[in-house]
C-alpha cells in the first residue's frame, strides 16, 4: 500500500439498495431531490454498489458491521459560510445523516475545531459560538456522540490578550459534559475513553484527545498541540489498558495530523506537536506490539519542561483500528511513519483526516473543490470498520464524494487494512 493516497472510497456492507430515497416499488426515482436527499441518494448508491462485490454475504447486513459518522472542523463563527452561529446548516445537516435509521450509526466523532476564531474574537463570542455548537450538535441527536478539541477551540490567537481564552473548564462544561454516551474521564477533563458494542463481537474503544491542555495560557495552544503530563499518564495507563480484552480495539481522535516523512503529506501538514509528533504513535506502536516504552520528549520551545513516557503494555491486551483527525481542512488518509517500528510484522498505523465542513474554511492546498450552496457545499466521512477482516470502507457525504467521482467517473472500491 502507497504510504499516501487520497482514497476514492465510496463503499461498504452496512447498507442495501433498498434503503436508497427517492424510489417507488417500481423502481421509478423521483424526478427532484433537495442537495441533502441528493448527496444521500449517491453515499448510498456507493454502499449498495460496493457490498454486492467487495464483501462477504455474512457482513452484507446494516446491524452486523460498526458504522461511524466523522466530521471535523465546523468552525462556527459568524464568517463562516454554511455554519453561522445562528443556523450552522452544514452542521445541523450532518448530524441528521449520523440520525438517518435507514443507516443504523453506531456513532458520530467530531474531531476539533467546532468554532473559529480571529485576533479580535473575545471571550464572550468565543463562548456564544461553542454554545451554539454544542446546542446544534447535541439537540436531536440520539447517536452515540464523541468531541476532541481543536486549536481553535481555545480562542488563543490574540497572544496580547490572553483574557480572551476559553480554558479547560469552559471546554468541559459547555461540550464535554453534554456528551450523550457515557464516558470515563477524570473528573472536569476533555480527554476520555468510551466503550461501544461492536455488532461483530468484542468491543470498540473510542478515544479522545485534549491537543489544548494546558493549566493556563503558557503555551502557544492556537499553533501547536499541548498535551499534559497527567493526560499522557492517563493515555497510557489507563485509556489503553482499563478493562480493557482481547477483543477490545481502539480508535483515538486526534485533531492534529500525526508523523509521517512523506513530501506529499508535509506539503500539506508539517509537525505541529510542541512535544514532538512521534510520541503518540510510539505509545501505540508500543500497545500494538505489547511491548515497554520509555521516553522522554522535550518541548521544543522551553528546554526546562518535558513529557515522559514510562509504560509497559506486555499484558495489555487490545487491538488498534486508526486515528482520525482534521485540522488540514482537506480529505487525506496516510500511514504514520518516521519512528522507531518495534514490530515491522504489522501494517503500518492509519490516520484519516476529514475535510472540513464549512466551504469558506477550505484549505487553498486542497484539491477539493467547495461551493457555498448546492452539492459540493458540505462534506464529512462515513466508515464502516470490519473488526474480523481488519478493514475499514470509506464513503463521502458531498464536496469530497464528487471529486472523486469527477477523478475516476466511477465509484472505486478501496479496502483499507489495518
Amino acid at each position: 500500500m502507497n504510504r499516501f493516497i487520497y482514497l476514492p472510497i465510496i463503499l461498504s456492507c452496512l447498507l442495501v439498495a433498498g434503503f436508497l430515497p427517492g424510489c417507488d416499488g417500481n423502481g421509478e426515482e423521483e424526478a427532484v431531490l433537495d442537495d441533502y436527499e441528493t448527496n444521500r441518494k449517491l453515499c448510498l448508491e456507493g454502499f449498495a454498489a460496493s457490498s454486492a462485490g467487495a464483501l462477504d454475504v455474512r457482513v452484507n447486513r446494516p446491524n452486523n458491521i460498526f458504522t461511524l459518522v466523522h466530521i471535523s472542523d465546523a468552525h462556527l463563527s459568524p464568517w463562516s459560510s454554511n455554519n453561522k452561529p445562528d443556523h450552522p446548516s452544514n452542521l445541523m445537516e450532518a448530524v441528521r445523516f449520523a440520525n438517518d435509521p435507514a443507516l443504523k450509526v453506531h456513532a458520530l466523532a467530531v474531531t476539533g475545531d467546532h468554532i473559529s476564531n480571529s485576533l479580535n474574537t473575545t471571550r464572550e463570542e468565543a463562548l456564544s459560538y461553542m454554545e451554539a455548537f454544542a446546542r446544534t450538535l447535541y439537540a436531536q441527536n440520539t447517536v452515540p456522540t464523541f468531541t476532541s478539541t481543536g486549536n481553535h477551540d481555545a480562542n488563543l490567537l490574540n497572544r496580547e490578550h490572553p483574557e480572551y481564552a476559553l480554558g479547560r473548564a469552559d471546554l468541559f462544561s459547555l461540550v464535554t459534559y453534554k456528551t450523550n454516551y457515557p464516558v470515563r474521564s477524570p473528573v472536569g477533563q476533555n480527554y476520555y475513553y468510551a466503550d461501544l458494542i461492536d455488532p461483530m463481537g468484542g468491543k470498540i474503544r473510542i478515544v479522545s484527545l485534549d491537543v489544548i491542555d494546558q493549566e493556563g495560557t503558557d503555551y502557544d495552544v492556537q499553533h501547536y498541540a499541548t498535551f499534559s503530563q497527567r493526560q499522557i499518564d492517563w493515555f497510557c495507563h489507563t485509556a489503553l489498558k482499563e478493562g480493557m480484552t482481547n477483543e477490545h480495539r481502539v480508535i483515538v481522535l486526534v485533531h492534529f495530523p500525526l508523523s509521517t516523512t512523506d513530501p506529499n503529506l508535509l506539503a500539506f501538514s508539517t509537525n505541529s506537536y510542541l512535544y514532538s509528533w512521534n510520541m503518540l504513535p510510539e505509545i501505540i506502536e508500543a500497545f500494538r506490539s505489547k511491548n515497554d516504552w520509555k521516553q522522554t520528549y522535550r518541548n521544543r520551545h522551553n528546554a526546562s519542561d518535558s513529557l515522559v513516557v514510562d509504560v509497559s503494555f506486555r499484558e495489555a491486551p487490545g487491538d488498534f483500528i486508526c486515528y482520525l483527525g482534521g485540522h488540514i481542512h482537506t480529505y487525506i488518509h496516510y500511514e504514520v511513519n518516521g519512528f522507531r517500528n518495534l514490530n515491522p510484522a504489522l501494517p503500518r498505523q492509519i490516520m484519516i483526516i476529514a475535510n472540513n465542513m464549512s466551504p469558506s474554511e477550505k484549505s487553498e492546498k486542497s484539491p477539493i473543490r467547495r461551493e457555498t450552496d448546492g452539492l459540493r457545499n458540505n462534506t464529512f466521512n462515513i466508515y464502516a470498520i470490519d473488526t474480523q477482516r481488519r478493514m475499514i470502507y470509506v464513503s463521502f457525504f458531498g464536496a469530497t464524494a464528487y471529486y472523486y467521482l469527477d477523478l475516476w467517473h466511477t465509484n472505486r472500491i478501496i479496502a483499507l487494512n489495518y
